[in-house]
């Protein structure tokens, strides 16, 4: 057999033994499926975090409203389906804030399915209990479940400790069989930690496990938030942008008081930076920001600034480096940073001689 014969027999193989199996580039042409384009690749493991306040779990519902009814989200496009919305922390609240999505946008999410009360992915039993429940809402509403959402991750730990590294590998263990076996994508809403600098709270193996990672924060005293892409495993990260919160009232209570809540408005502007310098800088991920400010930092602590310095204080905060040198050169590109060859500088700085 000829050398082209055999590449044309290994081309047609997909998996020997049970092992999935492709040659070189094939594949490299396929297009990724998503639930939301540019934030919600399809069957992966996502997280949104941010402190308390933050509106993160607004931005959940908001997501999860425009995925159940089909309405695309700031411009991307979304992949039409049920959405299972795990209500860890109970209350009314994502009720309310489902309601206040409905009268602002004018549609019904019927597609949207609330469970009241916390699940646990460390729990096989939880696991089977949440998969039949899939089944029972994809017969139902005739559409496959494409997004779970667990709100939060610190109400549906189980008891167990963030920080253990074994306990972290459980949850992840859970959500990644949750996915396998329903085929939608697993959303988990999570809070930073007391630094918010160094990310989201707990074992740094939640991190390492996703597919995307998104963080939320409040804009100054505004009513918005500003979301940032600190993951993106399989695409370009999308650049962070503020949304408006808007306010809409429910109901008057037997008191005769309005009861209202708030809901996101998917129109994108650009974020009023915590750092004036990179105002005209367009295009920035929150990794620009945080390279941005260890560099900062080091400067006005006196300290070098070298790449392998910078490098080491991005992994200190458990920031995957890959794309250390493509933030970097845009930074400079921008006009943003000064690379003289051996330290990164600020523009605003003299060259060191």
């Amino acid at each position: 057999m000829n050398d082209e014969n055999i590449s044309n027999n290994v081309k047609k193989i997909s998996s020997v033994n049970g092992m999935p199996l492709s040659k070189g580039s094939d594949g490299y042409n396929k297009q990724q499926c998503y639930v939301m384009k540019n934030h919600l690749p399809d069957q992966t493991l996502c997280s949104i975090y941010g402190p308390s306040g933050s509106y993160k779990s607004f931005l959940a519902v908001s997501w999860a409203c425009h995925i159940a009814t089909g309405v695309n989200w700031a411009g991307n496009k979304v992949n039409q389906g049920a959405v299972v919305y795990i209500v860890g922390e109970g209350g009314i609240g994502v009720s309310r804030r489902v309601k206040a999505w409905e009268n602002i946008y004018q549609k019904e999410a019927d597609n949207l399915w609330l469970v009241n009360r916390p699940v646990f992915p460390v729990r096989r039993s939880e696991i089977s209990t949440l998969v039949e429940l899939v089944k029972y809402i994809e017969d139902m509403s005739h559409f496959p479940v494409r997004l779970i959402i667990f709100d939060t991750l610190a109400r549906c730990f189980g008891g167990k400790d963030e920080n253990d590294a074994r306990d972290m590998g459980a949850f992840i263990e859970g959500c990644d069989s949750l996915k396998n076996k329903t085929s939608a994508t697993v959303l988990v809403v999570h809070h930073s930690g007391k630094d918010e600098s160094k990310g989201a709270r707990g074992s740094s193996s939640f991190r390492a496990a996703l597919d995307v990672e998104f963080n939320v924060k409040r804009e100054a005293e505004e009513q918005a938030l500003v979301l940032s892409c600190t993951k993106m495993k399989d695409a370009e990260e999308p650049k962070s942008n503020a949304y408006e919160l808007q306010k809409s009232e429910l109901f008057v209570d037997t008191d005769g008081e309005l009861v209202s809540s708030l809901a996101v408005i998917d129109s994108a502007r650009r974020p009023k930076y915590l750092f004036p310098e990179l105002s005209e800088v367009s295009n920035l991920t929150l990794n620009h920001k945080i390279l941005w400010g260890i560099i900062n930092n080091r400067l006005e602590n006196g300290e070098k600034c070298t790449k392998k310095s910078i490098r080491d204080d991005l992994k200190s905060q458990g920031i995957d480096i890959k794309h250390f040198t493509r933030w970097l050169k845009k930074l400079v590109d921008d006009g943003a940073l000064v690379d003289n060859g051996e330290e990164i500088l600020l523009p605003s700085l003299p060259e060191a001689p």
